[in-house]
């Protein structure tokens, strides 16, 4: 009887306990189309007819506040310059909060160069990486701002090229794994 009941309580604490644990990382997904994309703050163009193509893959380890990333493209209409994250809604534009690459000449220390006519690009996000948005009122470092807009669906990853400075195409970051 001693033992059923010790061994019902480790059951029990088994299931409390991996809940948790797999709450500490979400998956989250991005797919890049031209038709996403919105232009830059304050210079709409709208959608992009482009042959442009990518994915992305975020797991968020809230546990040890770092995003791993897989960002793949192809297609474009030129040679990339950059690759990131931005703080804004479906359809509207926002500022930079964390960049995948960059082939500009002066990137934010430590980003990775992009492939420029496309390719993978993997990486770490940590809060070192996190940029400031006064206007929007992030700072820099700020990893639960990060956090929070990839959570409530109002970041987006954008890759911006020769021939669309403001943005080639673009996918908004969601939950999960499946296909938009």
């Amino acid at each position: 009887m001693l033992y059923s009941l010790v061994a019902r309580s480790a059951l029990i604490a088994t299931m409390i306990s991996v809940p948790a644990a797999y709450a500490a990382h979400e998956d989250f997904r991005a797919n890049f189309s031209g038709f996403k994309e919105v232009g830059a703050l304050n210079n709409e163009t709208g959608a992009i007819f482009s042959q442009g193509k990518g994915t992305l893959r975020l797991r968020l380890d809230r546990t040890n506040h770092m995003i791993t990333f897989n960002l793949t493209y192809s297609g474009l209409s030129s040679a990339v310059t950059q690759a990131h994250i931005h703080f804004g809604k479906a359809h509207v534009p926002g500022g930079v909060l964390v960049f995948f690459c960059s082939n500009l000449p002066n990137p934010p220390a430590g980003t990775q160069a992009c492939p420029a006519n496309g390719g993978t690009v993997t990486g770490t996000i940590t809060a070192a990486n996190v940029l400031a948005i006064a206007g929007q009122n992030v700072t820099a470092g700020d990893f639960v701002a990060l956090e929070d807009a990839i959570e409530s669906e109002t970041a987006y990853g954008n890759i911006h090229t020769a021939n669309f400075p403001a943005g080639e195409i673009r996918g908004e970051i969601r939950k999960g794994e499946e296909d938009d």
